[in-house]
């Protein structure tokens, strides 16, 4: 159900869809008879557009204590869900900084034996028409990207944006695992995470840039949260290309294009 919607907006496209396909997944898990509805609606937030959508089902609901829990790396609401329904994966932790990273946030309401109903809210900017991405339809095949990231809500973004961009990824947790995958596999190109367990990403880099034949000549675009001499660290280490989190999925585009 859409309610009132522009006809176009600019914002993260891929970050959102992580988001609601975790609140859907989330949605039919616990639903086992009944229904899952998706609403979607727009308000205005000054020049820019809110858009509000409601992910709601008729399964097993959720009590006060319960919504209390909700919002932990991991957590459900009971010992007695985890063991009847499993785990819920990525959990609603993951949900809500994707929200709130996007101008929103994520909220939960529910009864038990009632269902439940999860709010997400983002901000976007209304547009007149679709930029294009010349750059990003450069890459004509899908590239075998190795991407070295600890972080587990960073993965599943980073899978969206990669899958959706039509490439293949194999994932590490750290700098030794990174050096190990390159060195028995060949990659169209490495994203490498600059903070990492064990070696961090500068080291990996450096190991990986010292390997012999073609692996040493691999493409190694850097990642990282750090916001001062991060990019200069990750030259001077071999890397070709160096962005800030969170990345932009048509900068990406645009790198992977040049680079492979």
């Amino acid at each position: 159900l859409a309610l009132d919607l522009p006809a176009m907006v600019a914002g993260d496209e891929l970050r959102l869809r992580a988001a609601l396909e975790n609140l859907a997944d989330n949605a039919v898990k616990f639903t086992e008879h009944g229904g899952v509805t998706l609403a979607v609606n727009a308000e205005p937030a000054g020049k820019r557009v809110r858009l509000v959508f409601s992910v709601s089902d008729s399964g097993i609901g959720l009590s006060k204590q319960d919504i209390a829990k909700l919002f932990k790396p991991f957590a459900q609401a009971s010992e007695e869900t985890a063991r009847r329904f499993g785990g819920t994966g990525l959990g609603l932790v993951f949900v809500r900084r994707l929200a709130r990273a996007m101008g929103g946030d994520l909220a939960v309401t529910g009864a038990p034996g009632r269902g439940s109903t999860f709010t997400l809210s983002i901000v976007v900017t209304p547009v007149a028409r679709a930029s294009s991405n010349p750059a990003a339809s450069q890459i004509t095949r899908s590239l075998r990207i190795l991407c070295a990231e600890d972080n587990p809500y960073g993965r599943v973004v980073m899978n969206t944006i990669l899958t959706e961009l039509g490439h293949q990824t194999d994932f590490v947790e750290n700098g030794e695992a990174a050096v190990k995958a390159a060195t028995n596999a060949a990659y169209d190109v490495i994203l490498m995470d600059a903070a990492l367990p064990l070696i961090d990403g500068l080291e990996a880099t450096r190991r990986i840039r010292a390997l012999p034949g073609a692996a040493s000549q691999t493409p190694i675009i850097g990642i990282s949260g750090r916001t001062e001499g991060g990019e200069a660290a990750a030259r001077a280490a071999g890397m070709n290309a160096y962005f800030m989190k969170p990345v932009s999925p048509g900068k990406l585009a645009e790198a992977l294009a040049r680079l492979a």
